[in-house]
């Protein structure tokens, strides 16, 4: 490429000669970077597209600039900018940095921010070379799940630090729509300004851009994010012919979030062969936007073999691609809780036995916590059936708490030896601590 253009295509980008922009401030994700910076060692963001991954990189890059880094010491690359198309290999990596150099900053060790890396072919190689001769301080984004895994993992092993970037949580979400965080008080005199806020959340998803948007907007940038992916992040990157197969798999995994499935189910839904099912399915996680969850065996070829569930990361895409939510509250609820269970860095499985359990939380060799998520208990069937899950969980591993969270009931059961909590899931999701 002509290093004029390069350099007009780059200068667009970056505020080398303009005030950097100040986006809504995400605390959590900002204190890593910060505490991540200090090591040196590459700092990846990774999430599904949308979910704010190039503002927290320029919200670092203001960040710099206000601990006394020079704005030419900063270089921001966008590698979704149409005019790299038909370029984007390591190649142009160097002679990215080489027009930087030459143009901007020739003197100083410069801080880089790779956005959208997973379109450049054999860019972990750049990067490993650039970290090893101490060539600049590395930050990169992408949205692909196995990107990171196998060539980013394979070629920088134990040189980079990731975080995983989620739409905005609940109590970022309130922040987002100028609510405070509620105390004790406020939770009591302001209940249903958080409950409305909670039951938008719930309904609207978290997406950061179009959590800003009125109702009819912000269905159709959702739905834009929805196609965008299965478009660009799975036909396109992985040069399928058949986009309309792609939509049915989504749709139909959609559909039966919190449902034990197995792929045989799928490929006879939707007459696809298994091998086509199970690529789709794995296309589909690779992109943040479905999680796999199984159900939990002390064998793992027995784990292995059991059937799974599938959730979603945003209840935004549910709600505008499948069903509406006066159809099945519960299950918004339950994937709602099980995002935030990811969101806080647990391992999630499901239990199935004689009874089922929605959540159990595994730490290292054993299960603390079990967790059954329903709308509500007032019907004496939906209690037991409940109760009865939660409480054979609580036998098998041997705990004596369980939670059970539903739309707005608070009180404790006394079971023997053993106690329920049972609370409202818009207050667990407001709790600082884990669960």
């Amino acid at each position: 490429m002509d290093k004029n253009k390069l350099f007009g295509i780059l200068n667009d980008w970056n505020y080398w000669d303009k005030p950097v922009p100040e986006f809504f401030p995400r605390d959590e994700y900002q204190g890593k970077i910060n505490k991540y910076l200090s090591t040196g060692e590459v700092i990846v963001l990774k999430g599904i597209r949308r979910s704010g991954k190039s503002t927290l990189m320029i919200n670092h890059i203001r960040h710099l600039t206000g601990t006394g880094v020079d704005k030419k010491e900063i270089l921001f690359v966008n590698f979704e900018d149409p005019r790299f198309n038909g370029e984007l290999n390591s190649d142009l990596l160097e002679q990215i940095f080489e027009v930087y150099k030459e143009f901007v900053n020739n003197e100083t060790k410069p801080h880089i921010f790779l956005d959208e890396v997973q379109h450049v072919a054999q860019w972990e190689k750049w990067v490993l070379t650039g970290y090893e001769l101490k060539r600049a301080r590395f930050y990169v984004t992408g949205s692909s799940s196995k990107l990171f895994s196998r060539e980013f993992g394979t070629a920088l092993s134990g040189r980079f630090l990731a975080i995983n970037v989620f739409p905005l949580s609940f109590k970022e979400y309130l922040l987002f729509k100028d609510l405070p965080a509620p105390d004790k008080i406020s939770l009591v005199t302001r209940k249903l300004i958080y409950k409305k806020a909670f039951n938008d959340y719930l309904k609207g998803g978290g997406f950061p851009k179009a959590s800003s948007l009125e109702d009819d907007l912000r269905r159709q940038e959702i739905i834009m994010y929805y196609e965008t992916i299965i478009l660009k992040d799975i036909v396109a990157r992985h040069n399928l012919k058949n986009y309309n197969s792609v939509k049915k798999v989504a749709l139909y995994l959609l559909s039966n979030i919190g449902k034990p499935f197995n792929l045989n189910k799928v490929k006879i839904a939707l007459t696809l062969s298994y091998d086509l099912a199970d690529k789709y399915f794995e296309y589909l996680k690779d992109t943040f936007m479905l999680f796999e969850v199984y159900q939990y065996d002390h064998s793992l070829n027995r784990q292995f073999a059991n059937r799974r569930k599938v959730y979603c990361i945003d209840n935004g895409i549910l709600t505008n691609t499948t069903f509406r939510i006066s159809e099945d509250y519960g299950r918004y609820l339950e994937n709602l809780v099980f995002i935030e269970l990811v969101r806080r860095g647990h391992e999630v499985y499901f239990h199935q036995g004689k009874k089922e359990c929605d959540f159990i939380i595994k730490e290292g060799l054993n299960i603390r916590q079990a967790i059954q998520v329903s709308r509500t208990l007032h019907d004496e069937e939906t209690k037991k059936r409940e109760l009865e899950g939660l409480m054979e969980a609580l036998d098998i591993y041997g705990l004596n708490e369980g939670m059970i969270l539903t739309e707005d009931e608070e009180y404790k059961i006394d079971a023997g030896d053993r106690s329920i909590i049972v609370q409202p899931v818009w207050k667990w999701l407001l709790e600082q601590k884990e669960t």
